[in-house]
């Protein structure tokens, strides 16, 4: 464990990196848990400097709670009366100490001291340093393996983890287990209720991992190992993307969980397509993939998804983009209707680790009026005899299979097929194995004559 001299942690440089995410770090305090995909803006930063500002961004919000539970015994007042500035150089230099092997502590303490004083919480400088300085002398040494039982060990998200000089974690383990995974006792609770106590830990464990990146459509390439599931491949640790989308222009960045949900479209034979929700387009190239022959019509309410829309229907000829309020002029001709509707995200909280903190029933209550309305709003569109695929990347009841009842129930809709699959690979295990958590069904409109 290296020494920070007095000196070093007086110091007020600040690095690049370091300037453009504690400022982003202290907005996040400002409105937590109300965290949603927010990218720093890292284009002038250099690729080093890129790097070093998102991980510490990724992992102060993957171990929110981890960290709050490590430094809030070591401030003379209560974390939430401090302010945002303050909260973001504790958990941004703890995050270094603590989980980024990489950073000297030096750097890590003295470059937070000094960004705090040159913020409106500069009088509280030397809290920032006293307290970084007692998270340092911590850690006792680097575990290969961790005990979660033991209040005394902190987990990373690559298996190992340190011993620490003093228990941090108390309460019951599946409190314990929250704090150290940063994810919430509700949503632990929910999933041990539903689908028993050893789940709840495996997904808590699941959730704070480093999720590989996964492609679909790929070939051999020095940069990808194979996945389990047959047609996916893993890119290996410091490999590039583009070298391999250069290779393989048609490739797809997407989970085998996510990718179910459409494959399992392939014994229909639509001759039209409406994907309603389509984001980026990654759902509607596969579609495009699986149904050659069928017209594709992608839509999203947001104007900025449409451009890229717009750009992925000017390569695609089978693909066409249409606004969201235009959509409407296909009533009756969609044999094959793609709701991907917004959600929780509960089934990925390894990807979207700023979802873990809206993990609340009042939030899926939100979320499960806006699916409905969406569903609403779409299911003119279908044709008798149509089918339509329901699909989102979360594991709760309340947005999978109640909103199923409730299709079936209010919208004269069969049920044909419905499955659910819960998040697959921990910290250190292979990338391989991976999968995230999801859910599909497919409902069919019986046909005119039925």
């Amino acid at each position: 464990m290296s020494q920070v001299s007095e000196q070093t942690s007086r110091s007020t440089h600040v690095s690049p990196a370091r300037a453009a995410v504690l400022p982003h770090l202290e907005a996040k305090a400002r409105r937590f848990p109300e965290l949603f995909p927010d990218p720093m803006d890292v284009s002038r930063l250099s690729p080093r400097d890129a790097r070093l500002a998102t991980t510490i961004d990724r992992e102060v919000t993957a171990r929110w709670s981890t960290l709050r539970a490590i430094l809030e015994p070591r401030l003379n007042q209560p974390w939430n009366q401090q302010q945002p500035a303050v909260l973001a150089a504790l958990m941004g230099g703890a995050a270094q100490l603590l989980f980024m092997d990489r950073v000297p502590d030096h750097a890590a303490i003295g470059e937070s001291v000094g960004w705090c004083k040159s913020t409106a919480a500069a009088r509280a400088s030397g809290v920032v340093n006293a307290v970084l300085r007692r998270v340092a002398g911590l850690r006792a040494e680097l575990l290969e393996r961790v005990d979660m039982n033991n209040p005394a060990h902190l987990l990373r998200s690559d298996g190992t983890g340190w011993r620490l000089s003093e228990p941090i974690f108390d309460g019951t383990l599946q409190h314990h287990v929250a704090q150290q995974t940063g994810c919430s006792d509700a949503f632990l609770e929910e999933i041990a209720r539903t689908d028993g106590p050893e789940e709840a830990m495996r997904l808590a464990l699941h959730a704070m991992a480093r999720p590989p990146v996964i492609l679909h459509g790929a070939g051999e390439h020095d940069a990808l190992e194979a996945h389990e599931s047959p047609g996916f491949q893993v890119l290996r640790p410091g490999s590039s993307l583009a070298d391999v989308f250069e290779q393989y222009p048609d490739a797809i960045v997407q989970d085998p969980t996510a990718a179910a949900a459409c494959a399992a479209t392939s014994a229909t034979a639509p001759q039209c397509i409406v994907d309603v929700c389509a984001g980026r387009g990654t759902k509607t190239r596969q579609l495009a993939a699986i149904h050659t022959s069928a017209r594709i019509i992608a839509s999203d309410i947001s104007p900025g998804r449409m451009l890229g829309l717009h750009d992925l229907a000017d390569t695609h000829q089978q693909i066409e983009a249409c606004p969201a309020k235009e959509l409407i002029r296909h009533a009756g001709t969609v044999d094959l209707l793609v709701l991907d509707v917004p959600c929780s995200n509960s089934g990925v909280l390894a990807r979207r680790v700023e979802a873990r903190h809206r993990q609340d029933p009042a939030t899926r209550r939100r979320l499960g009026e806006l699916q409905r309305q969406i569903a609403a709003d779409s299911l003119a569109l279908l044709a008798p005899g149509g089918t339509l695929l329901w699909t989102t990347c979360s594991i709760h009841a309340d947005e999978n299979e109640r909103q199923v009842e409730w299709l079936t129930k209010w919208h004269d809709l069969e049920l044909a097929l419905m499955h659910r699959e819960l998040g697959r690979g921990a910290p250190g295990e292979p990338a391989m194995k991976w999968r995230d958590g999801g859910f599909f069904a497919l409902l069919r409109k019986p046909a005119s004559n039925d």
